[in-house]
């Protein structure tokens, strides 16, 4: 008995299925993905310029009186 599971109709079928899959829930993944990136990179952005802030300036400068 042979079995032939993977035959070109079932192929096509199969692919079918993976494209219909791939329209629908693609866009949905990459908008999830590209607000979480966003979310991530503000997340930097902020500590970065909080942390730019809080150092102080006043180090690098010196003054002498003679």
């Amino acid at each position: 008995m042979k079995i032939d599971f993977f035959t070109t109709e079932r192929l096509a079928e199969l692919w079918g299925y993976v494209k219909m899959l791939m329209e629908g829930i693609a866009p949905g993944i990459m908008i999830v993905s590209a607000i979480s990136a966003v979310g991530f990179l503000i997340g930097i952005v902020v500590k970065a310029y909080r942390q730019s802030s809080k150092e102080d300036d006043d180090d690098d400068i010196e003054f002498r009186h003679y």
